[in-house]
């Protein structure tokens, strides 16, 4: 028997052709209506077996042109949809001229006997079945119907690609909504464990801050008690300066680690940043535990934040102090230097790319890790500590840090042999290098006024002071409505005022001042600036922002720029 195998779909194709070979019949095989009707008048098949959903002519048109040609004419019949599968499709697939009607899937005994009975009534010269309906009175009437039920189809295929558009819609936000909820977290997270690693930090701060307190102290008393010997005073003065400025740094740094809002990251020279980490960590680790450091100078610079490169160090150091444990000759050490990676070795990696790179590592002889505890490591709150020590967060943060910074971590440990975690920096492409400032004199006075408003004594007398040696008349007060009253009086050339003071902070009094005398340049002075920015200072009326602590230098620019201003 030669059959004729009709289906847009190669894997049925294949199934029905193998079916009838193993039965010992041949087979031509086709994928749509137009090539099956071409086939057809170029051989006499026994029997065609055709889907009805197929591009280019579908099986309905394919059983009309069969029948309306009389070579073809008498050719049985048999369609295999699983399209089509309502009662009206088979009434229509029968009106048409078809002689059997099955539905994918059918048991292949069925499909078998389904091809055979089509050969035997066809050949018989029996009406093939019709389900109760009649044969259409005119080709116009078939082709309506064949128009109906394909506009019905695809009305039902619009349904369900709507109904798979919505699902689709819906699981689209339902994504978002839990990639926003996870980033939410991992922020929350992230603060966690910061004001855990400030907690550790405490110490090593309490510690720098005291060392720092007792120099100025001790410095002071002795040039109150040495006033008559000015060589040794301007010394004491010069310690006290130094103090002062480390003290000032070391605040800058404190604010820094603790803020809430987003870091910036920025070309860093990473090297004296984790120098700066380490002198912190020291006075936090036990003194039997030994700190090594191996950091190349030189190195290439990262795109990073410092509060994240302390974090780090942070995180690492003391998890490494706690793996050691209250044991002699511990050690950590950290070691930074620039690497190259390979295509070969970021296969073995699969976070990292090949590349320049600073590698950061930290390495202690500690416990170490078994395989297990290992792959666990960077999962948040898992911890293989006691409780109280640590809340499991550390490791997984320094990992959020690296994966947002396109970084990788490759750890080494196996249990008793310590613990090496090697951090993957991309490198930027040229190094950063300190700029020196160009050294000019500090911008003097020219007897200008300067109203100076602060609700500190001390800071007032010492601006007056520091202003009279730079050659301004200064306005010293204390009390800011006071001040206001002498400014609309008196006026000034310029006006320095404190943020934060009783009755009338510096917010309430430049708008106050300004509408006095709109000209005048006001400078904002404050102890703390981290919400503002200079963009927000100009925005409530102020021409420039001074920092605490300020210097005599810092104070002589700031008025010195927004003097020349107003003049201009």
């Amino acid at each position: 028997m030669k059959i004729l195998n009709t289906d847009d779909n190669g894997e049925n194709l294949y199934l029905i052709e193998a079916l009838f070979r193993g039965h010992g019949h041949e087979v031509v095989s086709v994928r749509n209506g137009k090539e099956a009707l071409e086939a057809a008048r170029a051989n006499r098949f026994d029997v065609i077996v055709s889907d009805l959903l197929m591009p280019h002519m579908d099986g309905f048109q394919l059983i009309r042109e069969l029948r309306e040609d009389p070579q073809l004419s008498d050719i049985p019949i048999v369609i295999y949809t699983a399209t089509y599968t309502d009662a009206k499709d088979e009434v229509l697939v029968y009106r048409l001229g078809a002689d059997r009607f099955l539905i994918k899937p059918a048991d292949s005994e069925d499909l078998l006997r389904a091809v055979e009975e089509a050969i035997r009534v066809r050949g018989s010269g029996a009406a093939p079945p019709r389900t109760g309906a009649r044969q259409p009175r005119d080709a116009v009437s078939a082709i309506e119907e064949h128009n109906a039920r394909l506009i019905v189809k695809l009305e039902k295929k619009m349904q369900d690609l709507e109904r798979v558009n919505h699902a689709l819609q819906e699981d689209i936000q339902a994504r978002e909504r839990a990639e926003a909820e996870r980033n939410r977290l991992e922020e929350q997270l992230r603060h966690v464990q910061k004001m855990e690693a400030i907690g550790t930090l405490a110490g090593g701060i309490a510690h720098d801050f005291n060392n720092i307190l007792t120099g100025v102290l001790c410095a002071a008393e002795l040039g109150m008690a040495q006033v008559d010997r000015p060589d040794v005073v301007h010394k004491l003065f010069e310690d006290i300066r130094t103090s002062g400025i480390r003290a000032r740094d070391l605040v800058r740094q404190i604010l820094v680690f603790s803020r809430q809002q987003s870091v910036e990251r920025l070309p860093l020279n990473i090297e004296s940043t984790v120098r700066e980490a380490l002198r912190f960590l020291r006075s936090t680790l036990p003194a039997g535990l030994d700190l090594q450091t191996d950091l190349s100078a030189s190195l290439p610079s990262v795109l990073a934040d410092s509060t994240h490169i302390h974090q780090i160090l942070t995180n690492l150091c003391t998890n490494a102090w706690h793996a050691i444990g209250t044991g002699t000759n511990g050690f950590i050490q950290v070691a930074l230097q620039a690497v190259e990676v390979t295509p070969e070795q970021a296969q073995l990696q699969a976070e990292l790319c090949p590349g320049r790179y600073v590698c950061l590592k930290v390495t202690d002889n500690g416990c170490g890790m078994d395989p297990a505890t290992r792959a666990r490591a960077f999962e948040p709150f898992f911890t293989t500590k006691p409780p109280g020590v640590g809340s499991g967060l550390g490791l997984s943060v320094v990992h959020g840090i690296m994966r947002s910074y396109d970084g990788a971590i490759v750890v080494e440990s196996e249990p008793g042999k310590g613990s090496t975690f090697r951090l993957y920096f991309p490198a930027l492409e040229s190094p950063t290098s300190p700029t020196a400032a160009s050294p000019s004199d500090v911008p003097r006075g020219q007897g200008q006024r300067v109203l100076f408003v602060d609700d500190e004594p001390i800071l007032v007398r010492l601006g007056q002071t520091l202003l009279e040696q730079m050659g301004y008349l200064a306005l010293p007060f204390t009390n800011p409505n006071q001040a206001l009253e002498v400014f609309g009086q008196k006026g000034a050339e310029a006006v320095l005022v404190d943020l934060s003071m009783p009755e009338c902070n510096g917010m309430d009094f430049v708008r106050r001042a300004l509408a006095i005398r709109p000209k005048v340049p006001v400078v904002l002075m404050t102890g703390y600036s981290a919400d503002l920015t200079i963009e927000q200072v100009r925005a409530h009326g102020f021409s420039g922002l001074l920092p605490k602590p300020y210097d005599q230098e810092s104070l002589g620019r700031i008025l010195g720029k927004v003097l020349s201003q107003s003049a201009a």
